[in-house]
């Protein structure tokens, strides 16, 4: 919802102006070694504003496994009817790094675990296509679309080009307006992965006054999201949403926590869409 760039490379100019986001995920507080992400993106429109160019870079790490992806984005941008619909490329690589050494063996002398570590850098793409208006936004999205395969006979990886591997996102949103002071701005994202079941977040927030959103959302049946949005300047903007998880799992964890700043550079010009967008 905060930080679209890094699911479709369309996004990139959309802020109309030079727009960066930092993030920070902690998934599953409580299990050691549990996932951890940080983010940072920065995209800005050209001045002939036909073009979008972003660079993403994120860093995510779970129990030995850690992956460090720079992804440069480029977004072709045109008016359609009453919006703009942006068609985005991105492109990059990815560093792959497995720690084996820090695995604690019952085994020691484990050939399997002999090595210190395994790394590669390896190539990646993302494709999207994004439109927007001043009441609502859809997005379609490919991102990185190159499979990479751990060959464990040699340790290496291998570059496949089974999009059976891939993911697929689909996004929307609406901003219905109450009044001069209260708008509701549901929106929905839908993930789907061939080998895995479809997953969808329901998101519904509350603007007022501009100032401070409430938003609440809803994750295929085993998670409730609480998320807060506060305009601290005309310019920054700071977000925080916590995951509550249900289910058996739920007794073990303390949720997930998530934190976005962004900072967007005064307007040089009026903007087509509304800011949360």
């Amino acid at each position: 919802v905060y930080n679209a760039l890094v699911i479709n490379p369309a996004f990139a100019g959309c802020h109309d102006a030079l727009s960066a986001t930092i993030s920070y995920r902690n998934q599953w507080v409580g299990f050691k070694d549990a996932p951890k992400s940080y983010m940072l993106s920065v995209h800005t429109p050209l001045h002939n504003d036909r073009i979008g160019l972003g660079l993403l870079i994120e860093k995510n790490s779970i129990g030995i496994f850690k992956e460090t992806s720079f992804i440069g984005n480029y977004a072709y941008r045109m008016e359609l009817r009453d919006g703009k619909l942006a068609l985005g490329l991105g492109f990059g690589f990815t560093v792959y790094n497995i720690a084996w050494n820090e695995l604690e063996a019952t085994d020691a002398d484990d050939v399997q675990l002999m090595n210190n570590s395994t790394s590669a850098v390896l190539p990646t793409f993302s494709l999207g296509a994004y439109y927007y208006t001043k009441k609502y936004f859809i997005g379609i999205s490919m991102p990185m679309f190159l499979s990479h395969e751990l060959d464990k006979s040699t340790g290496k990886y291998k570059i496949g080009k089974n999009f059976s591997g891939s993911n697929y996102f689909l996004s929307g949103g609406y901003d219905f307006s109450i009044s001069p002071k209260i708008k509701i701005l549901p929106s929905l994202l839908i993930k789907y992965h061939p080998h895995n079941a479809i997953q969808v977040d329901y998101n519904a927030q509350i603007d007022l006054k501009d100032r401070i959103w409430i938003g609440i959302g809803y994750r295929n049946k085993n998670m409730l999201i609480g998320m807060l949005q506060c305009k601290l300047t005309y310019q920054l903007r700071m977000a925080y949403s916590y995951d509550f998880i249900m289910g058996s799992i739920g007794k073990y964890v303390n949720g997930s926590h998530e934190i976005v700043l962004n900072y967007v550079l005064k307007y040089a010009r009026k903007v087509i869409g509304p800011r949360q967008f």
